[in-house]
């Protein structure tokens, strides 16, 4: 990829949900192409206020995945470095390119800059609702450490009148007073935009490694994606805090150990010992298979209409 390339991406293929992409661009231009994890959340934070590890989650997902999709960068895991994929020897291009994410930037902050005046981008007020929800999302529980915390408008900004107000429990208030805030992961935060039905089930789900055969066997046709890595490790992660609200910010054997008793205890609850409960978890894992495959369920495939007259 050439300047030239990169100006046609950031001026016709870039489609921007935030600021994020053009500054992360903006950023390996101005460090020879080249920048850190850290200095690029540092980036992110000088046009948002947030706590650093937020932006780390952030520039993980959305600037790295869509970027990288698209060739513009790559990323080494060995050093923790973002390298812009664009020769840099035309210093002036560079510059140019340089004003072209400045413009960018500035086209998103006049588009939303009723932000600056917005209860929301105050630091403190975003902690505050961090806080009250414990760091994890108020839908689906998930924790921050499994996913970015945005925080999200429970009447939307797109309700609100000529006067910013909305109505909230029936009482008449600043679109963005505290009270109309909560903390959504991204996932349903997404799901949520400005609708006013929203379905916030789990589209996705962890299947048993016998389950996607056996439902095949059964007649339906199940759209699977087999995980590996980190990618599994997340979806394990979910799978265990679908049923429940528990906090896994501590990823270490001493946890697992005792979500293990928790979920013993909650057998007993049930009147089984921990031998008949460990029996029917063999049972289970004979018909259905255990977890270690991966297999990530999002409905089946569309049926095909009959032929038939």
């Amino acid at each position: 990829m050439n300047l030239f390339e990169l100006q046609q991406f950031l001026n016709h293929t870039m489609q921007m949900t935030d600021v994020y992409q053009p500054v992360v661009i903006k950023a390996l231009l101005l460090n020879n192409g080249q920048s850190s994890k850290d200095a690029l959340a540092a980036a992110l934070a000088d046009y948002d206020i947030a706590v650093r590890d937020y932006y780390h989650k952030v520039l993980m997902r959305w600037p790295k995945i869509t970027l990288t999709k698209h060739s513009v960068i790559r990323y080494e895991n060995s050093g923790k470095q973002f390298i812009l994929n664009c020769n840099l020897d035309d210093e002036d291009q560079r510059l140019k390119t340089v004003a072209l994410c400045d413009a960018k930037i500035e086209e998103w902050i006049e588009r939303t800059k009723t932000r600056e005046k917005d209860p929301v981008a105050n630091a403190s007020v975003r902690y505050r609702v961090l806080k009250n929800a414990g760091g994890k999302c108020e839908l689906c529980g998930i924790p921050s450490s499994l996913r970015p915390i945005d925080i999200d408008h429970v009447i939307p900004q797109s309700k609100a009148d000529k006067f910013r107000k909305v109505v909230l429990h029936g009482k008449h208030i600043n679109v963005n007073a505290e009270e109309n805030l909560q903390a959504l992961c991204d996932k349903c935060n997404r799901a949520k935009r400005d609708a006013d039905d929203t379905d916030f089930r789990r589209l996705e789900t962890l299947l048993r490694d016998k389950e996607p055969q056996l439902m095949r066997d059964d007649g339906h046709k199940p759209r699977v994606e087999q995980l590996r890595g980190a990618r599994l490790k997340e979806a394990l992660a979910e799978k265990l805090v679908e049923g429940h609200e528990n906090n896994l910010n501590k990823k270490e054997l001493d946890k697992l150990a005792d979500m293990t008793e928790v979920i013993l205890a909650l057998a007993g609850t049930l009147g089984l010992t921990q031998t008949e409960f460990l029996d029917h978890v063999n049972t289970q894992r004979i018909t259905l298979g255990g977890f270690t495959q991966g297999y990530l369920y999002s409905g089946d495939e569309p049926v095909a209409a009959s032929l038939a007259a």
